[in-house]
Parts: C-alpha cells; sequence; structure tokens
C-alpha cells in the first residue's frame, strides 16, 4: 500500500516541460582506412586529410554547438594504408591507436565496414572491447544468428534521443570468406534494416539515423545468395524509414541527396573532409515528450586546407613514429622500372613481378593482377615496407583456382570493360569502372582491341604458342577478392579452388624482394599482351601520363631528349686540345653542369647515355682503377652505359667490382660464354629507364673487336657475338615495355666528315653494318662509341650519334612533335670548360684524386723540341715508342700497334702524367724469338687495314708493301737494320706488348713463340729512353712504311 501511494505521488508532480524546438548536430566520417594524421606513410610525407585535421573542425563544431553534436562514422577504420597495417598486423599496443583516436575525438557510434574484418574477426572484436564509442550493427551476426555487436544505440542529446543503427555490405561474405567462415554472416541489407529501424521506433527515439557501409550502384560481384553490395537506395523503401543516411564504402562525396523523404549524405574517404547534417526538429504534439523532424541540411567541410590539431597529433605521435620506422624498414632495393603509371596502358614490369611471385608460389600457369593505384611503384634503389604497402595497400590472400579456356577469355573481357570503344578526341577510360577492377594475366599473350564492343575485344588468346580453346584446362593465380567473384569476376567464383593457404600476398612480395635483394625489371617483364590499334594504344597511355603545363604546350614539343657522351677513358680533367684555342675543354667538374644546363632548358624527358669505355686512360683514373671515374659518373647522373672493350682492361673481376659501384646499369647484349650458348649473369643486356613518365628501353653492345683489343687473358671464356642478332633477339620485349628504343653501342664509325661535322653520308664501320642489319623503324636511336670521332648520320631509318671520346663533345638528340608527326633533331657540342660554373663536389672530390697521385703525375720525363701528335700515315711519336721498345728489349724488332697511342705530347717539358695518357694500358713487354716467316706475316697485318694505311709502327725494319693487292700478300720486300732482307727461315727477336703477344689487333701469329717477359711496363721503357736522349728530344723522321702502289 506505501509503495501504491509513493508511485501515486510520483505521477502527480509537475513533467518539465519540453522545449519546443531542437537542434541535432550530425557530424560523420566514413573509410578512414587508418588516416589518423594528416601523413602519407607510403611516401613519408605530409598529406591532406587525416582525423588530426578533423580534430581542429571539430574543437570548433563543439564550441558552436554545445552538447548538439552527436559523432559517427560508417565504417572502414582498422585498414588501409601503412599506419592500419603495422597496429593490425604487427604492433598490438592497446589500445589500438586507431580505436584510441576516435576515444580521444569523442565518437559515439561506428559500424563495422567490410575492411574492418581484413584482420580477422578477433582483432575487430578487440577493437569494439577498447573502444569508449559503440559499434552498431543490425546485419552481422555470429555463426548461430546472435548479434556480433549491438543493433542499435540511442544517443541522448538534452531532451531529444538519436536512435542509431548501422549495416554493413554483405560482399564482405565473398572477400573475406576465409576469415568469416564459421564464425560470421552478414544479412541482406534491406532484409535487416526494417527490424533495426522499427526497433527505434519502439525505443521511442526522435531522429533515426542510419550508418550503411554500402553505396550507391551497381554490385561488383555476382549478389545471389549474398545480396546486393551497394544497396544503400534501399533505406528509402523500408519502413519505417530513418531520417538521415550516413554513406559509406564508395569514397565517393554525397553533401545531400533525398529519395522518397530519406536524406543521404556522404563525406569524402581518408578524412578529406566531414559531413556536418543540421536536424532541426520541434515537440510532437501528438506524442507526449517526443520530437519530430523539421528539416535537414547538410554539408561537407573540405579538411584540405585545415591544421592539424596540436594537442591530437601529440597524442598520437608515438604511434605515428612507430609506424613510420616500419614503413621505412629497407627490404631490398630495385632497378628502374618499377612504376604504375602506365601499368593500365600496356605491359609493365611491376604487375609481371606481382604476377610471377604468385605463379611461382600457387604452381600455377598463369596468374592475374591489378595495379592498385597508377601513382605509387617501386622506387629505383632501396625498397621499404611503405613501398610494398603502396602497390598492394589490401590484406588479400593467394589462391589459385583451375579454369577452362572459355571461362579464361570471360575473365580477360570483363577486365577490358574498363575502355570504352576507342574514337578519336574521347574518353579511352570507361570511369564506371573502378580501376582496381582491372587486371591483366601473365602467362598468356592477347591483344585487347579497342576497336571491337565490350565483349568482344580479346584476340589472339594463346597459351605456349597455341591458340586457347574454350575447353582447354588452364591453373591460374590470383587473389582471394578476385576467386570470390570480387570486382565482377563471377565467371571463376565457382571455380575449383585448387591451392589456398591464407598466405597475405603483400608479405609474399615482401618476401621476394628480400630473397632476390635485388630486384630487376628486365627480370620480370615479360611482355605478353598489348592494346590495339596503335592509336587506342597511345590514348590509353595518355589517359595517365602526366599533364603538360600550360606554359609547355606549344606546336612543336620535345618528347625526350638524349644527351651522349663516350669514350671518357679516365679524362677526368679540363684539357687543353690544339684545336680549342687554348680554351679547356670537358672535365667532368664541367661535364655536369652542361648536362644539366641541356636537360633544364629542354623542360622535358631527358636521359643521359654513355657509349663505354670510361675507365681507363689516365694516371688519375688508373690510380684507383677506374674507381674514381665510376664515383665522377654517378655524380653526373648517366643513366645507362655500354660495356667497352676497354673496360676489361683489368680483368672481368675488376669491371664487376667497378659495375658493382656504379648507380647506373651497365650494358651489352652480344657477351656470352665462349660456346655462345649462355650470358654471364653480370652481363645485362637491356634495361627500362622511365623519366618523367617516357620510357625507354636501352639495349647495350660491346664492339666484337673486343678480343683483339684487349688482352686475351682479361677475356677468357667469353665471346662477343653479332651486334645485330643480338639486338633483334631483345627487340621484341623492349620494343613492347618502351615508348623509345634506343641501343647505347660501343663500335663506332668513320665518316668522310668525321673531323668536321657537316654531310656524313659517306660513313664505314661497325655501328654501320650493324644498322644495316636492323629493320627500320624498330630501333629508335643508336648511340656510338669506340672510334673516338664525331658522327651525326642515318642509317637505314635509324639517327646515330658519335660524340668523340674524352669529353670532347656531347650528343644531344631531341625527338620532338612537330604538326602530327616525330622528327628527329640530332646535333654535337663542344663542352668548353669556360663556359659554366664548374660543380663544386666533383671539383674537391677531383682535387683529392690529384692529391694522391701528383708526387708521380708531375714528375718531369723530359723536353720535346717539337710536338708529337698522331698525324699522317706514319707520325714521329710512334717511331719513338717503337724504339724505345726495341732499345728496351735489345731485339731485332719492335712492333708497337697504332691502338695503344692514345694521346698526343705537347711541345717543351712533359711530364710522366702526360705519357702516361699516351701509353696507359701498362702493357708489358716481351721479347718473342720468331722464324722470318712468322715476322712477316706480322708485318703483313701492320698493312691489311681497308683505308691502306699502316696500322702499327715498327723499329729496326723498313717495309715496302702494295696496298692494291689482298691483305696477306702485300708485303713486297723488307730491309733490316743490318741492310738485309728477312729470311723466311731465320731466325728473330722480336719486342711486343702482352696484349700483341696473346693476339691482340689482329697479331694472331704471334701467340705461342717463345717468349721472354721483360719485367718492363711500355710506359717506363718510353720514359726511360727519353730519360737517355738528348734534349730537347726529336722524333725519328724517316719513314719506315713505303707504299709502292701511288
Amino acid at each position: 500500500m506505501r509503495l501504491l501511494c509513493t508511485l501515486l505521488l510520483a505521477l502527480q508532480k509537475p513533467v518539465a516541460s519540453l522545449p519546443d524546438t531542437a537542434h541535432i548536430v550530425i557530424v560523420a566520417t566514413t573509410d578512414i582506412h587508418g588516416r589518423v594524421l594528416g601523413w602519407d606513410y607510403v611516401r613519408d610525407a605530409a598529406a591532406p586529410g587525416g582525423l588530426s585535421r578533423a580534430a581542429t573542425a571539430l574543437e570548433t563544431l563543439r564550441a558552436r554547438y554545445p552538447g548538439n553534436l552527436v559523432l559517427v562514422d560508417a565504417g572502414d577504420l582498422l585498414q588501409g594504408n601503412p599506419f592500419a597495417t603495422f597496429f593490425g598486423r604487427y604492433d598490438k599496443r592497446q589500445p589500438q591507436p586507431i580505436v584510441d583516436a576516435l576515444n580521444v575525438l569523442q565518437y559515439d557510434a561506428v559500424t563495422p565496414g567490410n575492411h574492418d574484418l581484413d584482420f580477422g574477426v578477433d582483432l575487430l572484436r578487440r577493437a569494439a572491447a577498447e573502444a569508449t564509442y559503440r559499434y552498431v550493427s543490425a546485419n552481422v551476426v555470429d555463426d548461430s544468428g546472435k548479434a556480433l555487436f549491438a543493433p542499435s544505440v540511442m544517443v541522448p542529446r538534452g531532451a531529444v534521443k538519436i536512435g542509431i543503427t548501422g549495416l554493413t555490405t554483405p560482399g564482405v561474405m565473398l572477400w573475406d570468406r576465409a576469415q568469416l567462415a564459421g564464425r560470421v554472416r552478414v544479412r541482406r541489407i534491406a532484409e535487416a534494416a526494417p527490424a533495426a529501424l522499427a526497433g527505434l521506433d519502439r525505443a521511442g527515439v526522435d531522429l533515426k539515423l542510419v550508418l550503411i557501409h554500402s553505396g550507391f550502384g551497381e554490385s561488383s560481384y555476382d549478389t545471389t545468395g549474398v545480396g546486393p553490395e551497394n544497396d544503400a537506395a534501399a533505406l528509402a523503401a523500408v519502413s519505417p524509414k530513418p531520417d538521415v543516411v550516413i554513406v559509406g564504402h564508395t569514397h565517393r562525396e554525397i553533401r545531400d541527396t533525398v529519395i522518397n523523404g530519406v536524406h543521404f549524405v556522404q563525406p569524402k574517404n581518408w578524412v578529406q573532409s566531414l559531413a556536418v547534417v543540421h536536424v532541426s526538429l520541434v515537440k510532437d504534439s501528438a506524442r507526449a515528450g517526443r520530437y519530430r523532424v523539421t528539416a535537414v541540411r547538410s554539408d561537407l567541410i573540405p579538411l584540405g586546407n585545415v591544421a592539424e590539431s596540436p594537442r591530437f597529433t601529440q597524442r598520437m605521435n608515438a604511434a605515428h613514429q612507430a609506424a613510420r620506422l616500419w614503413a621505412g624498414t629497407p627490404i631490398g632495393s630495385a632497378s628502374p622500372g618499377f612504376e604504375a603509371r602506365y601499368a593500365r596502358a600496356q605491359d609493365t614490369p611491376l604487375l609481371d613481378f606481382i604476377n610471377e611471385v604468385q605463379r611461382r608460389r600457387a604452381g600455377t600457369q598463369l596468374s592475374a593482377a591489378t595495379a592498385f593505384d597508377v601513382q605509387t611503384g617501386l622506387p629505383e634503389g632501396d625498397v621499404h615496407q611503405r613501398d610494398v604497402v603502396g602497390i598492394y595497400p589490401y590484406e588479400n590472400t593467394l589462391r589459385a583456382v583451375k579454369i577452362s579456356g572459355q571461362q579464361l577469355r570471360e575473365y580477360l573481357e570483363h577486365s577490358a570493360r574498363y575502355f570504352n570503344v576507342y574514337q578519336p578526341g574521347r574518353p579511352v577510360i570507361n570511369d564506371s569502372v573502378a580501376g582496381f577492377n582491372y587486371d591483366v594475366v601473365s602467362g598468356v599473350v592477347y591483344n585487347i582491341d579497342l576497336s571491337r564492343p565490350a565483349g568482344l575485344r580479346i584476340r589472339g588468346l594463346a597459351y605456349n604458342g597455341k591458340i586457347v580453346q574454350p575447353g582447354d584446362s588452364l591453373t591460374m593465380a590470383v587473389n582471394s577478392y578476385r576467386q570470390a567473384g570480387g570486382g565482377g569476376y563471377s565467371m571463376i567464383a565457382h571455380a575449383r579452388v585448387i591451392y589456398d593457404k591464407g598466405e597475405d600476398i603483400r608479405e609474399l612480395l615482401v618476401d621476394e624482394i628480400r630473397r632476390a635483394r635485388i630486384i630487376q625489371a628486365a627480370t620480370y617483364l615479360h611482355p605478353s599482351w598489348a592494346i590495339i590499334p596503335d592509336a587506342a594504344r597511345a590514348a590509353a597511355r595518355a589517359a595517365f601520363g602526366p599533364a603538360p603545363a600550360a606554359a609547355a604546350i606549344t606546336r612543336d614539343s620535345t618528347l625526350l631528349r638524349v644527351l651522349a657522351t663516350s669514350d671518357l677513358h679516365g679524362q677526368l680533367e679540363p684539357r687543353v686540345w690544339d684545336w680549342s684555342q687554348g680554351r679547356p675543354v670537358g672535365g667532368v667538374a664541367a661535364l655536369r653542369p652542361w648536362l644539366d644546363s641541356l636537360a633544364r632548358t629542354c623542360g622535358c624527358a631527358s636521359v643521359r647515355l654513355d657509349a663505354g669505355d670510361e675507365m681507363q686512360g689516365t694516371a688519375l683514373s688508373n690510380a684507383t682503377y677506374g674507381r674514381g671515374t665510376i664515383d665522377a659518373m654517378n655524380r653526373i647522373g648517366i643513366d645507362a652505359a655500354a660495356i667497352g672493350n676497354h673496360e676489361f682492361d683489368w680483368s672481368v673481376d675488376t669491371l664487376r667490382a667497378r659495375m658493382g659501384e656504379a648507380k647506373y646499369p651497365f650494358l651489352s647484349a652480344n657477351i656470352t660464354n665462349s660456346a655462345g650458348t649462355a650470358r654471364p649473369d653480370w652481363a645485362t643486356p637491356w634495361k627500362l629507364i622511365t623519366k618523367s613518365g617516357v620510357r625507354i628501353a636501352v639495349i647495350g653492345v660491346t664492339t666484337t673487336e673486343t678480343p683483339t683489343s684487349t688482352a686475351a687473358r682479361n677475356i677468357q671464356g667469353l665471346t662477343f657475338g653479332d651486334g645485330a642478332q643480338a639486338i633483334k633477339r631483345y627487340l621484341p620485349e623492349a620494343r613492347a615495355a618502351a615508348d623509345f628504343v634506343i641501343v647505347v653501342a660501343h663500335a663506332g664509325a668513320m665518316c668522310d666528315s668525321s673531323a668536321g661535322g657537316g654531310n656524313m653520308a659517306s660513313c664505314r664501320g661497325e655501328i654501320i653494318d650493324l644498322a644495316q642489319q636492323l629493320d627500320s623503324g624498330t630501333v629508335d636511336l643508336i648511340v656510338a662509341g669506340h672510334t673516338h670521332l664525331r658522327v651525326n648520320t642515318v642509317v637505314h631509318g635509324i639517327p646515330i650519334i658519335e660524340a668523340q671520346s674524352s669529353a670532347r663533345a656531347i650528343g644531344i638528340v631531341d625527338f620532338v612533335r612537330a604538326g602530327g608527326r616525330r622528327e628527329v633533331h640530332a646535333q654535337l657540342v663542344t663542352p668548353y670548360a669556360d663556359q659554366v660554373k664548374s660543380d663544386t663536389a666533383l671539383t674537391a672530390a677531383l682535387g683529392r684524386q690529384q692529391q694522391a697521385v701528383r708526387n708521380i703525375t708531375e714528375r718531369v720525363v723530359a723536353r720535346l723540341k717539337v710536338p708529337l701528335q698522331r698525324n699522317g700515315d706514319e707520325y714521329g711519336l710512334g717511331r719513338l715508342i717503337a724504339e724505345a721498345q726495341r732499345a728496351a728489349g735489345r731485339a731485332d724488332v719492335a712492333i708497337m700497334n697504332n691502338g695503344g697511342i692514345r694521346s698526343d705530347l705537347p711541345e717543351g717539358v712533359i711530364t710522366w702524367g702526360q705519357v702516361y695518357q699516351v701509353q696507359p694500358f701498362q702493357n708489358r713487354l716481351l721479347r718473342l724469338t720468331v722464324k722470318g716467316d712468322v715476322l712477316l706475316a706480322a708485318l703483313e697485318q701492320c698493312v691489311a687495314g681497308r683505308d691502306h694505311l699502316p696500322d702499327c709502327h715498327v723499329a729496326g725494319v723498313e717495309v715496302w708493301y702494295d696496298a692494291s693487292k689482298p691483305p696477306g700478300q702485300r708485303v713486297a720486300r723488307t730491309r733490316l737494320a743490318n741492310g738485309k732482307d728477312i729470311d723466311k727461315s731465320a731466325t728473330y727477336t722480336l719486342v711486343v706488348s702482352d696484349f700483341m703477344a696473346t693476339g691482340g689487333s689482329g697479331f694472331k701469329m704471334l701467340v705461342g713463340s717463345p717468349k721472354e717477359d721483360l719485367d718492363v711496363l711500355d710506359i717506363d721503357a718510353l720514359t726511360r729512353y727519353l730519360g737517355v736522349l738528348r734534349s730537347p728530344v726529336e722524333a725519328p723522321n724517316d719513314a719506315r712504311f713505303h707504299r709502292t702502289d701511288r
């Protein structure tokens, strides 16, 4: 009775009157994907968006609307960037930092997105347990049908009761099937929503708010048995209806769309904007103590220019630094060429790398992969964890399926929907298809014909050279999302799964990079697909190319500038030449600003190529066996170089050591073992180089004269094959991968105008012969070397440029689009050192090297009466060297090959360093014992050249020869120093270098002759001889070769 009285008295107490109106402010985010701070962990740089910027806006909103604000999120918090990956997989600190960030910002409710289940159900449960906000979901249940989270929550703001429920796209049942099987089910949205909303009505709420991780549009999979992926619009047709729906999942932005009285709002993903929904309510006269909604007004607040909240960033800093440290962990390195920019327009090393890892791991014939973000890629040089997350941001696992040829064709046709039918001037990309739903398949070859309608585009589909038939059986590696039919690939959703070990694909990619240590683009690139016709392929590439700056668009635009050098031969210092009128030319400290300026003034993509023979030739370079030259070439920014014959002068081991120190590749496609059956692993045939989005395939060639122009001991076991055939071997894959194909060849030419430019119609030489064997148009340019001459010519439609030697010239080749056609403009310039400001770092490095060798190189060895230059059929310098070698060996005859005389000597005092430049190879002198017929054969070799000029100098003998006769029959008579002719049966002593004694320069007749090592180097023989001659020294002026046919 007392209790009853108490209740009656309570009922008689006056009820506090409700305000007539109310104002609720709903603030929403969605698809945060780990963006706690405004930081891009892939690029390790500040980025727009992030909860740290939202924190600043929230402080303002809470101050403006105290007690009225409700803060919610529509899902996909826990996955999506390196920060999320680190704390989802590796660091288990509590609370989970993303959850902690939402706690700090005082969120009220969140619904799970499909990606919140990517790390498994347990992580999501843990997040919910650590959250101060509520997880709500009306359609995520456990296997028994019990709700995994509360279906709804009521949040009071003053007298207003806000009821919040959540819904998740059922597509997660396909995409995360392995994680959810036997643990979680996600019901159809249209089935679950009415009961949840009716429950809110029964609870007496005034405002019904739905957080739905599902958007508008078509589903990306077969919905049979699952339900639509994007079913937000269904909420406008259910009963009872919600008042406001916060939409997520599709990464779009909706300010306010009203369907059947329901307001749909979607903020931009990654916290790039906040949705702010103002709801006006009035007291409901029909329902005591209740309100009804009278107006809804929505705004979007962009956060790009909003400053980050200092308090928030300080709170999250420890987690931020831990994530950065992990993301920056190096796992290996990569060559150039792993960019994603054009991966949807042409076959690329990046997708071939992913496909090869998947295919090899699953043991399948084929593999499919996609470029998730064309702005990413693996950088040249060090590769970090963040880079791999960039190219593979999702937590997909590896699976493999067995499919028919018909299913494969349907798969590729479905992928090709990404493109529109090609029409000039019309967009080639079908923007209704998400880019990450465009797959390429490795292991088969095919073309995508964009002149044909969708569904009929795949042409020439073949496996192992045979056309794929509908009934063929094939195995294909795919990610778990695709295997479940994700992206609309329903044709394989029910294919038999033959491989599924739950292996994370990103981790497999990391393991591959760690295993290889250095991944090379050429190793993985196997071009197998292409867009046709050519105009459609060009349009597809243009769709992904960088937008040109308005100021750079002109009628004629340069597509690519090639800057070419050759045969530096260790000439690190500038040098005054007899033709340079006292002005210094070249030197690496001047070469760099020259190249930088030429690249900068073009305002286009540019590439720097060198045609080989970089190191051997000066005391400064040779003192470190070329190490100083490689350091200089690194600083200059060379992108690729040919392997020259003189790269072998210090042995293959030394060359490989220098190659390892170079930041650019040394290339040669025609070096094989002696049998010609295998390529040494250090002889890389070609490389793909990308410059400002332009892809350049560079194929290397080494002169076939290498066996006769370097010491045989240094190239044992190697063969230098036909250059044209080697180029043709690699040309198809290089051509398919690149916009331009350039051959960088240490093989050269001689042209009638090679000394002074002009008309070069009459050219000859190894590189001319090579170009004539190539089909016109298959190669865009040849950068040549070896002959130390200026060459600027065109052979068989292929431009050829050769930039002399010793930094005396720079070749400039511009590929220009002019009036709808492509032209090539080539020129050679002289890099005068006094025209630029020398590079200070290179100048300092040279100074250190010079100091180390100065005591040797500046030692005076003689004084010359006149300059000794390499002019004419014979010259005094060559005779002087031959006399020095004959004197060193006290022999009957000495022969010096002209190829070993590398420089001139000036009048006046000369130093050891200057003499070293004349004979830099440090060949040892040998005294051979030969029969007269062998000596005559050696003299025949001296006059066997096509130019009818002697190619060596001699001492102790004179030679009369008839150049009109065939090589080998030209020597008419001889006279030794004793006045006698050479007797074929007599025995003579002959001094030559060890290079010549082992067959160098074609002197194969000397191989095997009895020999005695004189224990003296060629340069030492010359400096000693100069030291005993009367000063000032004069070279012998008596001719040793006499031509009888003129």
